[in-house]
């Protein structure tokens, strides 16, 4: 049997929230051995709930699939040098702590390379560190913002919006996981370690890439267009209702913009209207927007026989783009995606059995099978004694002093 990916990558997690956590959960998902560090007797603060005190939020399960925890006060000095230990056998650190923080506990970058100049660090934050923004806090919804996200995302009249998606946060978690394993390539090549930087403002502006055609195309800002094609503003390409119509009950259609593509006319075929390709106004993909609120109540009234899923699946078959608007729930109970391993089942302690979002990366020579996320310091004697040879007698005082 092959070995996992990172089999042998061991990696110092001092994260929490999301950014952090996805990072180091997707390493963990490729084989690496993530030691998640948290403080004694709380743990990391995505695990509190108020309304729910001492049992782990849903939240904290769904960040840190396949790690092992163990407790320690890094304000100690005890901590801090268990911590160093732990830092010289292992390969990679990642932090995604608010500016400054992991400088003043004395694990900033130059200290920690001192100790194990083979190490990757990894750092997440708001804005570049090096720039006018670099001490701001910021989450997702802030980085969205700023990175252009909000100014796209909503429908053409109405405010800046907030996508559905975290990508700020889960999108700066896998760039930097991917920094990371180039950093460890390239390690192989130099015997030399580096720092990795990843600032989520900055993924979000990669992440919206697509969207500066327009910029380029006409020199404006690119404008939100709703469920439109950001690209261009072409038609169809919206959501469209079906039955039994529920607030998720939509599909949404696009035919391509491209010259020669026939979509359009198989489209309007399939909806029972080939009027609509005598008609000139409905001639170009541009003119189909123009004139797109008659084009969508042509489509409209064809969805509206059809559930999501029925409608996507005969356009589809046609070679028409279409997409059911499929909500957690729906995915959640795809029989497909539950054998997949896109949907995967989990047994929690004290949840009990869950259904989450597994890993969406297939490695044909690299399997790594999903574990719950890891109980408050369950690796601590694994870690402690077996990994840094602390005795019987300095773990137990280590205890007692509140250190672990």
């Amino acid at each position: 049997m092959t070995k996992p990916a990172l089999d042998g990558i061991r990696v110092v997690d001092l994260t929490q929230f999301e950014s952090g956590t996805v990072c180091t959960m997707t390493l963990a998902w490729l084989g690496a051995e993530v030691i998640k560090v948290e403080r004694p007797k709380f743990g990391e603060l995505g695990r509190y709930s108020i309304e729910e005190p001492n049992t782990d939020t849903h939240g904290f399960i769904l960040l840190n699939a396949n790690k092992k925890s163990v407790t320690l006060n890094l304000k100690d000095p005890d901590g801090k040098e268990i911590l160093m230990k732990m830092i010289q056998k292992a390969d990679v650190l990642v932090e995604n702590m608010g500016p400054g923080s992991i400088d003043r506990l004395g694990f900033d970058y130059e200290t920690v390379n001192k100790l194990n100049p083979r190490i990757v660090y990894a750092s997440i934050k708001g804005f570049g560190m090096d720039g006018p923004w670099a001490d701001f806090p910021a989450f997702a919804p802030i980085a969205q913002a700023a990175g252009g996200a909000t100014s796209i995302t909503g429908p053409e009249d109405g405010p800046p919006t907030q996508p559905g998606p975290n990508i700020a946060d889960s999108g700066a978690g896998y760039m930097t996981a991917l920094g990371i394993l180039a950093a460890l390539y390239q390690r192989e090549q130099t015997g030399k370690g580096q720092r990795v930087e990843v600032a989520m403002q900055d993924t979000v502006i990669a992440f919206c890439r697509a969207s500066w055609e327009q910029q380029l195309r006409n020199n404006e800002a690119a404008p939100r267009v709703g469920n439109g094609m950001p690209l261009e503003p072409v038609g169809p390409a919206g959501m469209y209702p079906c039955k039994p119509f529920g607030k998720n009950d939509y599909v949404h259609i696009y035919t391509s913009r491209h010259p020669g593509s026939k979509q359009w006319e198989i489209l309007a075929k399939a909806i029972g209207r080939p009027d609509l390709l005598e008609d000139e106004r409905f001639s170009t993909p541009r003119s189909r927007y123009i004139h797109r609120e008659e084009v969508d109540a042509a489509i409209s009234g064809w969805t509206r026989t059809k559930t999501k899923v029925e409608a996507m699946e005969e356009l589809c078959k046609l070679g028409i783009p279409a997409g059911a608007a499929m909500d957690t729930m729906d995915i959640t109970n795809d029989p497909y995606l539950r054998k997949r391993g896109i949907i995967t089942e989990v047994e929690h302690p004290k949840r009990g059995k869950l259904f989450i979002p597994g890993f969406p990366v297939r490695l044909s020579e690299s399997n790594v099978p999903i574990k719950v996320a890891p109980e408050l310091g369950n690796a601590n004697v694994e870690v402690y004694k077996e990994l840094l040879g602390i005795t019987d007698e300095e773990y137990n005082q280590l205890l007692e002093k509140g250190v672990i």
